[in-house]
């Protein structure tokens, strides 16, 4: 297997049993599996709870049984010449993984950077007069002094299906950071750590005009084109704290 990251993770959205027709929110649950295939440790988490883990040290694949809402998953690994296959069904139906397809729910949405603008800090932690979404997101952020200034960007949600804009919210740069520094901690060991999509690249006060409209513009492009890729990423959705960083939260 060459020097590929030896945890592979596969992601899939819950189908409510019985209910195949009916459409998915951004509430919808997922099962995320993550296989090391050369210690052989297993874990199955359903959203961010963890739900079964094991290790096998002669690793000839497993079956595991979750059961969830009402419902029992089946998840699988089957070992192959060259390497594992995964499936996740329930009561006989397979269900479609990320690494497949992305998510109804993905495909319907878009994430942009609409817009900066400069507000006034109240001061402490920074909250500007524009509350920012409080969210697990912005624990890195410095503290202020009242009567700061700081740059603001606005994060939109935009649906396909239902034409408009869903979810919004308010973030200061080093809020993505810290956005980028969790989806790198959950995959960035994993084979899909080359398709994680980079920020803007931070650059220094001391050389750079910070609120000056043509870096502020430029920075907004950056950020809009890190969340446009971001919102493709498998597995985006299930980020801790994810839909209060989006505005969505409510949706």
């Amino acid at each position: 297997m060459g020097n590929a990251p030896p945890n592979r993770i596969t992601v899939w959205q819950l189908v409510p049993t019985g209910d195949g027709s009916r459409r998915f929110s951004l509430s919808s649950d997922y099962m995320i599996l993550e296989h090391n295939h050369v210690d052989g440790r297993r874990v199955i988490k359903i959203n961010d709870k963890e739900m079964h883990a094991s290790r096998k040290a002669i690793d000839n694949g497993s079956t595991h049984d979750v059961s969830h809402n009402g419902s029992v998953y089946k998840v699988t690994i089957i070992a192959t010449l060259a390497s594992f296959k995964y499936e996740c069904s329930v009561n006989g139906k397979k269900l479609t993984s990320h690494l497949e397809r992305p998510s109804a729910v993905q495909e319907d949405l878009v994430f942009k950077v609409t817009e900066v603008e400069i507000e006034t800090t109240m001061g402490v932690l920074d909250s500007p007069t524009s509350k920012s979404g409080d969210s697990h997101f912005n624990s890195s952020r410095s503290a202020t002094k009242a009567g700061e200034k700081v740059a603001v960007y606005t994060v939109c949600v935009h649906s396909k299906s239902a034409g408009g804009v869903i979810g919004s919210s308010k973030h200061r740069f080093s809020d993505f950071m810290e956005l980028y520094s969790t989806v790198r901690s959950m995959w960035g060991s994993s084979h899909l750590a080359k398709s994680i999509p980079p920020p803007p690249a931070k650059e220094l006060k001391l050389a750079t005009n910070h609120y000056s409209p043509e870096f502020m513009e430029k920075r907004r492009a950056g950020l809009d084109e890190f969340m446009g890729k971001l919102g493709n990423f498998p597995g985006v959705l299930t980020v801790p704290g994810i839909q209060e960083f989006l505005g969505t939260n409510s949706v």
